[in-house]
């Protein structure tokens, strides 16, 4: 070979070893300070041996009141992320996530770490690797950090490794003991658990089924969503665990998006899951539109494939028996107590007239199944998503439902008698004639529909997969089975005259009956609050002690003993105050104030034009990640104050938005000696003033008092040229 030659090439390689020893040298080996958090790339073991599976983490130290994110940030925030520079033939697997904590910014809640945490990854090394040498791993983490501000963070992190002959023992690593604790506490799959979700409206309801959830005591239970974007972080979820099915109701996020592959989410419970050996949460995941749970109670949601497989004839079956117990259900029981005092009411009539009631019963409750399966059947043909009892994820109906229910209770207690008048639905199903019986299934099918009991779930999943003539007819026996203990009632003269005669007995029961009644009131709450929160429970509240005292009014005013005058004006006002009181009780649509408001994006050049322009400039630094933005930008743009103080002034709002790197903002952040979001100044609209540096906690009393200082600076000025 040319020496010539053979110089050119040992320059070419030094000089690449040297590139590529540079190269290296930007990867840190040990940690990082990057002043909020110490970052480390760590593994489990000191070296490998060829083939090896063994574990790396990313280890995150946080300063005190300093956090990173899960998967799932919460109301805001940014995932820790880690881009790896592998040696050929190394494989790494993405990040898992220990269990997180909710992390409280009010309005707004976080879910992530405090302290130390270790987010693992398994790796394997390749078969090739020769004993004696040493291979490095460099990895660029990149996550945020929050306090009161919020800071992204990165570094570049190397890991050397010795690799060791194949039979020699490995000694562990620094960090090979909190390693193992960690992946020891990692959630677990729930072993054959079974997750579905219902959609009603402003709350999603999450039904877990797992044999671990049989008689457990759940302690401070929490369902941490994976996918963002589906839930409102900072409200309370419900819970409701009826043997082994927990419904979990989770108010959705505004910018909820239904994730394309299904839901998936980890169920905590402070005192931990014997099935899963003791750990403080489970996974659940669902792949694909998600149909109900077989089985369970309350409002259901359709079933899953599985549970599809019966015949035509067996659900005809299941369907006539579980129509049969939706009797014995908490939530009929009442409506259907009210018939039966109609039957006793009868008991002495010819068996013809009997006959016929209990026939318009029946109709009254086919008509009322024909007309709910025959829409629910209709949309979801459509394409719409819904499950049995779809009515109740209205919750204006739901409100309407319980003001009956709530009347008719009071009523049977005896706050006052209801008439026949369009306030008075009660005397219809308590009357003799055969439009009251008809009205009498209809309500108990609007009560009964949200109840699935046995043999009722494969039945109304099999016919939502029939053709609408099968499906139809699945819930008409569903429906006839219903009404047949009644119809059989009224077949059978005998059997009405056995009951008890009509006498004084019959108050005393009209009134032990109001309390069921007020159960089903309570039921009738807890499912609006899925709809609207703690919050909206209180105007229900409210509103009911609103009917409740149209219902006293009307029942003290409007009795036959009163003047006709008396009477009209007690019966107006009573009805207006019931009005009133439903009113309290219906969601309400509240506009986002922040969305209306006339922000402009910044600049420099903006800035300095609008500051000399006589009116004053709030400039707002934020970040969607940014929770403390995004809190006080809720605080403050929520308040109607603040909101008219901005439109008397004219201020100018200038938003600087950080969610995305930007050199110009991060110039300015500087400019005030910042490193982080959020920052916010206030100009006075002087030309060539400086901005004042309003707090980072910024409260609606601390700029309305800022926006005060300029109106009074402002005040003295005129009075003093003048």
């Amino acid at each position: 070979m040319n020496p010539f030659f053979r110089v050119k090439l040992l320059l070419l390689a030094a000089i690449c070893v040297g590139f590529q020893a540079s190269a290296q040298d930007d990867f840190n080996l040990g940690p990082v300070d990057t002043g909020e958090v110490e970052a480390e790339l760590v593994a489990d073991v000191a070296a490998i041996r060829p083939g090896q599976e063994f574990q790396l983490a990313l280890r995150l130290k946080m300063d005190p009141h300093w956090h990173v994110y899960w998967i799932n940030p919460g109301d805001t925030g940014l995932v820790p992320e880690i881009s790896w520079e592998l040696p050929e033939g190394f494989e790494v697997a993405g990040m898992e996530f220990p269990v997180p904590h909710r992390i409280p910014t009010p309005p707004l809640m976080s879910y992530g770490y405090e302290d130390e945490i270790f987010l693992l990854m398994r790796a394997k090394a390749p078969e090739s690797l020769e004993p004696g040498e040493v291979v490095r791993l460099n990895g660029h983490a990149s996550w945020l950090v929050c306090e009161e501000a919020c800071i992204p963070g990165d570094a570049k992190l190397g890991l050397e490794l010795l690799v060791s002959e194949s039979g020699e023992t490995l000694a562990p690593a620094e960090y090979a003991r909190e390693i193992a604790e960690t992946r020891s506490e990692l959630p677990h799959e729930a072993e054959g658990g079974v997750l579905a979700t219902e959609d009603l409206g402003d709350t999603l309801v999450v039904s877990l089924q797992w044999d671990g959830l049989e008689g457990v005591e759940l302690k401070e239970p929490y369902f941490y969503v994976e996918q963002i974007s589906v839930a409102d972080s900072a409200k309370e979820q419900s819970f409701d665990l009826v043997g082994n099915v927990l419904r979990v109701a989770i108010p959705k996020s505004e910018y909820f998006e239904a994730p394309e592959a299904g839901y998936s989410g980890l169920l905590y419970s402070g005192n931990g899951f014997a099935a899963a050996g003791g750990l403080e949460a489970v996974r659940f995941h669902v792949a694909g539109d998600i149909a109900a749970i077989g089985g369970a109670g309350g409002t259901g949601s359709g079933l899953g494939a599985g549970s599809f497989e019966i015949g035509f004839a067996q659900a005809l079956l299941y369907a006539f028996l579980g129509g049969m117990i939706l009797n014995l259900m908490p939530c009929v029981f009442p409506v259907l107590s009210i018939k039966v005092l109609g039957f006793v009411q009868q008991s002495g009539e010819d068996k013809g007239k009997v006959l016929k009631h209990g026939v318009a019963f029946t109709v009254g409750v086919l008509v009322s199944f024909w007309i709910l399966a025959g829409t629910l059947i209709g949309l979801r043909a459509a394409g719409d998503s819904l499950g049995w009892g779809f009515q109740l994820q209205q919750p204006e109906f739901v409100v309407v439902m319980l003001v009956v229910m709530f009347l008719f209770g009071l009523s049977m207690a005896g706050v006052f008698e209801m008439g026949t008048s369009a306030i008075g639905l009660q005397g219809k199903v308590k009357s003799e004639g055969y439009t009251g019986s008809f009205f009498s299934g209809v309500i108990a099918t609007a009560v009964a529909t949200p109840c699935t009991g046995p043999f009722m779930g494969q039945a109304l999943g099999y016919a939502l997969t029939l053709s609408a003539f099968q499906s139809l007819t699945i819930f008409s026996f569903l429906a006839l089975g219903m009404a047949a203990p009644y119809l059989v009632l009224s077949a059978n003269p005998a059997l009405i005259n056995k009951l008890p005669r009509p006498g004084a007995w019959m108050e005393t029961f009209k009134q032990v009956m109001a309390f069921p009644m007020f159960a089903t009131c309570i039921w009738l709450i807890w499912l609006l609050g899925a709809h609207m929160g703690n919050d909206g429970l209180l105007l229900v509240l409210g509103g009911l002690l609103v009917v409740a005292i149209g219902a006293w009014i009307y029942g003290r005013w409007s009795t036959p003993m009163r003047k006709r005058t008396t009477q009209r004006i007690a019966s107006a006002l009573a009805l207006l105050t019931v009005l009133g009181g439903i009113w309290m009780m219906l969601p309400k649509d509240h506009a986002e104030a922040e969305g209306e408001l006339p922000w402009q994006a910044y600049s420099p050049e903006l800035v300095d034009r609008l500051s000399a322009g006589g009116k004053p400039v709030f400039v707002d630094f934020t970040a969607d990640w940014c929770l403390t933005c995004k809190a006080n930008e809720v605080r403050l743009f929520g308040s109607d104050k603040v909101l008219d103080r901005i439109e008397k002034m004219d201020v100018q709002l200038v938003q600087a938005d950080w969610t995305k790197k930007d050199s110009v903002i991060t110039k300015a952040l500087a400019k005030y000696g910042r490193s982080s979001v959020p920052l916010y100044l206030l100009y006075d609209g002087k030309p060539g003033s400086e901005p004042k540096v309003l707090p980072q906690v910024l409260s609606p009393d601390a700029f309305l008092d800022s926006l005060d200082e300029i109106e009074n600076a402002s005040r003295e000025s005129v009075v003093m040229n003048n």
